[in-house]
């Protein structure tokens, strides 16, 4: 039972990325759904289940969008294993720590993401990460951040 109703989430997730967050976009940066389930199966299952979902999700993405094909799916099977060890360890982590660690795994997926999306562009490396990078890491952030506060036990499944 599990399966199908992450199955139907991750669906639900692939169109609403696709089809109704571009008008959520302020500037360039779109909230980042598909990271954030990621995030939570990664942490309430555990990392190998979180890799296969970004695998095919990150498939999806990169298949009905336009940009590098991979770059989704690379970035989303990263953080699937990232989420996976930091379900092992959030409880010695503590909130402030587990706030680091899941801004961390945001940064990085921003940077490989970006960082495969603009390799064709005469843009350089900080220019990347101010421009893009580093906006979108926080603007995903404060979304994970809201949605957390708005789900009765919160994203991670735990008792508030």
């Amino acid at each position: 039972m599990k399966i199908f109703s992450y199955t139907l989430l991750f669906v639900v997730l692939i169109l609403s990325q696709i089809f109704i967050l571009p008008y959520f976009a302020i500037g360039y940066f779109v909230p980042d759904i598909l990271f954030i389930g990621v995030i939570v199966l990664g942490i309430r299952e555990g990392g190998v289940p979180a890799m296969l979902a970004g695998t095919v999700a990150g498939f999806f993405r990169d298949a009905f969008t336009t940009g590098f094909l991979g770059s989704s799916m690379l970035s989303l099977v990263i953080v699937g294993f990232l989420a996976g060890i930091f379900s092992k360890h959030r409880l010695r982590l503590g909130s402030r720590g587990s706030f680091v660690f899941l801004f961390t795994i945001c940064f990085l997926y921003n940077m490989i993401y970006y960082s495969l999306q603009l390799i064709d562009t005469a843009l350089t490396f900080s220019a990347i990460l101010l421009q893009f990078i580093i906006p979108a890491a926080i603007y995903t952030l404060i979304i994970v951040g809201i949605a957390h506060f708005l789900i009765p036990r919160g994203l991670w499944g735990q008792a508030k």
